[in-house]
């Protein structure tokens, strides 16, 4: 270690305690050897008034001295420019943190709101994060938990799915993924089959794109939002086809087709979630609205035939020597059998 030396690029507290650090290491124990020290390893630019004999002196003198004030001011204005780069762009959330919060104790910058604000500041264009941030620090004053709630705000942008992303979604009662593959039903419409299976190697047969409804939807999914889903295999887009049976039960067929009609699905929040928007991890319901009024969990349109909910079952159809699990639209309430938890498997941030 290098005998550390002071020429006001650093603060005062700062260097004694590196000072310390070096004396300790070369086993000088005695104070007035460590003060003297200090002193010759200061810049000959910056004046020591007489007087100063023991180390908190010292510190008030530096402190004192106009370097110190530059010196501040210098770390506020790093303060006030400093951007987070989001996480998933390669940016380390802990050296940022690590670094801002130097910055602050360097300006001596301890105002809680302060901080805030300048966290607060270093969203660059990312209103979702800027917004969640504020609402997670509202009442808080703690320094430590200002930056906890900053890096969770973080970590649960990543956790939010967006329009675009390829998931799965697991049905909760059964544990089985939603899935398609290039079979054909018998029965009923003799589309493309759509089945709940075992999550297997052939990650393409449970893998669906999330997609918009509407041009002015772009980015996060909120609850209430209208989707529909394609296939990741086939690019077939999932239909609730109200005119055709379902193999086993007779409830609502359900199929992927190539023609570009799909079932706009809206999304539905359970008990399960606390959010407005649709994270990983969630548990959700879908229910068609192709051409169905809005409408909500507790006041739903019950009689619109066109409104089914998207569900499964320990139901069974066959074809040939395969079994497979059935998935159907039925109408009604929502009830255990509906409920699917959406899993992220690549996000879209290119949208």
């Amino acid at each position: 270690m290098e005998i550390p030396k002071y020429n006001g690029t650093c603060h005062p507290n700062e260097y004694v305690k590196q000072m310390r650090a070096y004396c300790k290491i070369n086993r000088i124990t005695s104070e007035p050897d460590i003060l003297e020290l200090c002193i010759l390893m200061i810049n000959s630019s910056i004046y020591i008034p007489e007087g100063i004999d023991n180390l908190d002196k010292l510190i008030r003198a530096l402190s004192s001295h106009p370097t110190f004030s530059i010196f501040k001011d210098s770390c506020k204005r790093k303060l006030q420019v400093m951007k987070y780069i989001p996480e998933e762009e390669g940016n380390y959330t802990a050296t940022f943190l690590a670094d801002f919060r130097s910055l602050c104790n360097d300006a001596e910058i301890y105002d809680h709101k302060e901080i805030k604000n300048l966290l607060f500041s270093t969203y660059s264009s990312n209103e979702f994060s800027r917004n969640e941030f504020l609402k997670s620090v509202e009442g808080v004053n703690s320094t430590d938990k200002i930056f906890k709630a900053f890096s969770d705000v973080v970590f649960d942008e990543l956790k939010v799915i967006k329009y675009g992303s390829l998931i799965t979604l697991k049905h909760v009662l059964t544990g089985k993924y939603l899935s398609s593959c290039k079979m054909k039903y018998q029965t009923g419409s003799k589309q493309q089959l759509v089945f709940a299976g075992e999550r297997s190697n052939e990650k393409s047969n449970f893998s669906w794109s999330l997609n918009s409804c509407n041009s002015y939807q772009t980015d996060k999914i909120f609850y209430g939002d209208d989707v529909y889903l394609t296939h990741k295999a086939t690019g077939h887009e999932l239909y609730i086809e109200r005119c055709y049976k379902s193999p086993t039960t007779g409830f609502a067929e359900v199929h992927c087709r190539s023609d570009y009609y799909y079932s706009t699905l809206r999304c539905n929040t359970t008990k399960h979630n606390n959010t407005p928007y649709v994270k990983t991890g969630d548990i959700i319901t879908l229910r068609s609205s192709d051409f169905s009024s809005d409408y909500s969990d507790e006041a739903e349109n019950f009689d619109n035939p066109d409104n089914y909910i998207l569900s499964s079952h320990n139901y069974r159809f066959g074809i040939g020597n395969r079994t497979f699990q059935e998935v159907v639209g039925h109408r009604g309430r929502f009830n255990g059998s509906d409920e699917w938890q959406i899993e992220l498997i690549e996000n879209n941030y290119n949208i």
